[in-house]
């Protein structure tokens, strides 16, 4: 059975043609900018142009995609694109065509992923013979997505969320001086988790304390000072690198977001009670493995007062698979097609 994964974004598109057969196979890709095209419809059907004549053409479909779905559409949060899952399923005749958010998504790769898609930080300490599991997924990359779902024998739910537009809590005089820094310098009057824990976030506690301290000169001040040529989240690569090559203010920079991410982790895990698992998506986390397992981000993630000891049984782990989105689409594609399929 062919199925057809693809993972929109504001960037990118992916498409990927999976082949099921015991597991999951990827037998085709294809990597757009998305800018470049003048709608969907006319990248879909590029694409579909490209499909070797070896592969049939798939009946079932997910396109998982940067929005917010209302009455089976979805309008994308960076293009003036609207896609309507009823005209797409009829103009490129799909039995079943499925839209979903391109974060939620990833809740239906869960029961599918492999060991090597990830990596665990924190096992889990209490085993549960529950018949529904409850997990959630935190990523920070431009912004910061969050979801959450469960699984019993009979079904996956992926709920979305928006959690990540809550309210920033300051718990150090230093999270507190950046975030009145961070209002004045934005002129807002309302700082969001995402505008500390994300790439965004991670450039702008860079330019703060540098600012701070007066380093005008400093490598990553000129960096930020060349807006036209690089955004905050370009910024936090650099903020990354220079902080593991031994700079000492990055390392303080980086330090500062690890435990503002940990914290924010941690409140997530107790707000969905994921005791069968958190799950950390994003580019960021996968590719700074090393931080993410340091003691700054765990001993964040577990200082909840008296539900501590909860947190800490809660298994941990970071998904390091670049292509996890497109592979939760393909899954989600084949639980279309088989919904008597059994999980546990």
């Amino acid at each position: 059975m062919y199925l057809l994964a693809c993972d929109l974004g504001g960037t990118k598109t992916i498409f990927g043609i999976y082949y099921y057969d015991k597991f999951l196979k990827k037998v085709y890709q294809r990597l757009y900018k998305s800018k470049e095209w003048n709608d969907f419809n006319e990248l879909f059907n590029s694409f579909y142009k490209t499909i070797p004549p070896n592969i049939k053409k798939p009946e079932y479909c997910c396109i998982a995609a940067a929005g917010r779905i209302e009455n089976d559409e979805i309008k994308l949060t960076n293009l003036p694109w609207i896609l309507n899952k009823n005209k797409l399923q009829k103009n490129f005749g799909f039995q079943k065509l499925t839209l979903t958010n391109d974060f939620s998504v990833l809740i239906y790769g869960i029961p599918f992923i492999q060991k090597s898609q990830y990596f665990q930080i924190q096992p889990n300490s209490k085993e549960s013979n529950d018949d529904t599991k409850f997990i959630s997924v935190i990523g920070a990359g431009t912004g910061l997505g969050i979801a959450r779902g469960f699984i019993n024998k009979e079904q996956i739910l992926s709920l979305p969320s928006e959690g990540g537009h809550r309210e920033f809590s300051p718990r150090t005089q230093d999270e507190w001086d950046f975030c009145m820094w961070l209002k004045e310098d934005l002129k807002i009057n309302r700082v969001s988790i995402e505008r500390v824990v994300s790439g965004r976030g991670l450039g702008d506690i860079a330019r703060w304390k540098l600012v701070k301290n007066g380093l005008s000169n400093h490598p990553i001040s000129k960096l930020g000072n060349e807006s036209t040529k690089y955004s905050n989240n370009d910024l936090a690569q650099y903020v990354t690198r220079f902080a593991i090559e031994g700079d000492p203010i990055m390392t303080e920079v980086l330090e500062l977001w690890l435990s503002a991410y940990g914290s924010a982790a941690g409140d997530i895990a107790l707000q969905e009670l994921c005791k069968s698992g958190l799950w950390i998506a994003g580019g960021i986390a996968a590719r700074n493995l090393q931080s993410m397992k340091s003691i700054t981000f765990l001993k964040a993630l577990r200082k909840k007062g008296r539900f501590s000891e909860f947190v800490k049984s809660i298994p941990v782990n970071i998904i390091i698979d670049p292509e996890f989105g497109l592979f939760s689409a393909a899954c989600k594609a084949y639980l279309t097609s088989e919904p008597t399929k059994k999980f546990f």
